[in-house]
């Protein structure tokens, strides 16, 4: 039998299977005594050069297990400790030769039992930060830097040739836009191999770059925020399980739900941390919201259009680094993000949204396609079309493997094809209107994560958001 365990959505590094060689029955009388069986306990997810691993059997009988590697290139065994070695496949084999217990009963050797393991090499993290944009009025080139927690040399790649290239550690920007750049380390015998992407915006119109330090930490939700730039900015942790009010999180829990900035104003988070001895076994919804004003705006204008915010003119994309913590990744959780626009009709201002599904847990960049966006409020203008959040906008499939790999796109712009009309609305809005706020929600709260004591359902803001 083959089991396939996963750590968080990554498969994990040992799959195992479980090779019995006709164990006996605990109960069973031969020549040599009573029969007995070996159990293995399954000796966990280690990587090469993380230590050795414990190994844990039980019998039926309560005698002492010995162990043995049968692949000694790939792992050995010293005592209960087996040590990998070498990537490849790991077999090490439990005995139990017989014996008499302390109750006198004499049992005869059990079966040996052995499991099967494909190692794989130890994951690396690489440190790749090169500016969130630049202006070509002051800068024509990048220097860039990045390193391996391996110690390992990291090589760059441009993804965008049009955009950007690279010569001698120098990264070459061409043109406005979006330039793509790729940190990769090749790994080696004990390491995997590992790529990161960033994206640079040069000459971009920016919502924010960095947030106010002063009035940003605190318990409970809050719409007294602000960023760098002047603009408004709110945060809404909120569960069902805080009894704080309908959708708005107080400053009762404060070790459930808070908003902190970082020292250096880089940083926003709006933290959800239900203890899962609190969540509840019925009904139960929640929900994280970010609200982001573009610079010298703090609010909608009351009594028609909002002045102000970010014109789009050639611009293409919405570049923003985003974070959620191992278990909000691993339950599947995806984040919708608006762009509300000036344009208002009595009262209601034009919202435009689309799906982000995250390509891995940690902090990631993301660059999603302006045409990604649909109309889903146009607060009944004529001509306008509208497609569903609900029904359109969040049922948009993931994109994305394992390794963040975007091996179903396919599926994904099939689908984004459904609400054509909506998209269409929103390119023109776009167009003849302005950006006034960006806002990231998650609908749902997590409710699967395995590990912690708690339920992570935060979501943190890094860096400048840009229109590129």
């Amino acid at each position: 039998m083959r089991k396939t365990l996963r750590h968080g959505r990554k498969l994990s590094l040992l799959a195992t299977c479980a090779i019995l060689a006709a164990c006996g029955g605990g109960g069973g009388v031969t020549s040599g005594g009573l029969m007995q069986s070996i159990t293995l306990s399954y000796p966990g997810g280690a990587t090469l050069l993380a230590g050795p691993v414990m190994l844990k059997a039980t019998t039926t009988s309560g005698l002492p297990v010995t162990y043995k590697s049968n692949t000694p290139a790939t792992c050995t065994v010293s005592g209960d400790q087996l040590t990998l070695v070498s990537a490849g496949e790991c077999s090490y084999t439990a005995s139990q030769a017989g014996g008499t217990t302390a109750d006198g009963k004499r049992w005869a050797a059990a079966d040996d039992m052995s499991q099967l393991f494909n190692v794989l090499k130890h994951p690396q993290v690489i440190t790749f930060a090169p500016p969130d944009y630049v202006l070509s009025a002051k800068t024509a080139s990048v220097t860039l830097s990045a390193t391996s927690d391996s110690g390992l040399p990291v090589t760059f790649t441009a993804d965008t040739p049009a955009k950007c290239s690279i010569s001698g550690g120098q990264l070459k920007l061409l043109g406005k836009g979006t330039c793509a750049v790729t940190a990769t380390q090749a790994g080696n015998d004990n390491y995997a191999p590992l790529s990161v992407q960033k994206f640079v915006a040069v000459d971009p119109l920016v919502l924010v770059d960095g947030f106010n330090v002063a009035t940003g930490t605190g318990a409970g939700s809050a719409s007294n925020l602000s960023t760098a730039q002047g603009g408004g900015v709110a945060v809404n942790p909120w569960d069902s399980t805080l009894n704080s009010g309908w959708t708005w999180c107080g400053s009762d829990r404060p070790d459930w739900c808070y908003h902190t900035v970082s020292a250096d104003g880089k940083t926003l988070t709006s933290a959800l941390e239900v203890p899962k001895a609190n969540f509840p076994t019925g009904w139960h919804t929640g929900l994280n919201e970010i609200d982001i004003f573009a610079p010298g705006i703090t609010a909608f204008a009351s009594g028609g259009d909002t002045t102000g915010g970010l014109q789009v003119t050639t611009e293409t994309a919405l570049g923003f680094t985003m974070g959620i913590p191992q278990g909000l990744y691993a339950a599947g959780k995806a984040i919708v993000v608006y762009l509300d626009l000036g344009k208002s009709s009595g009262g209601c201002n034009v919202e435009l949204s689309t799906l982000v599904w995250p390509r891995a847990a940690g902090s990631v960049a993301y660059n999603v396609p302006l045409n990604n966006f649909a109309v889903t409020n146009n607060c009944g203008l004529a001509g306008v079309t509208a497609a569903s959040v609900d029904n359109d906008i969040r049922k948009l499939p993931d994109p994305w493997d394992t390794t963040g790999s975007p091996t179903n796109i396919a599926a994904f712009n099939t689908a984004l094809d459904g609400f054509k009309a909506a998209r269409t609305s929103a390119a023109t809005l776009l167009g003849s209107s302005n950006i006034v706020r960006m806002r990231l929600k998650l609908f749902e709260p997590n409710d699967t994560q395995p590990g912690p004591a708690f339920y992570s359902s935060s979501i943190s803001i890094s860096g400048a958001i840009t229109i590129q």
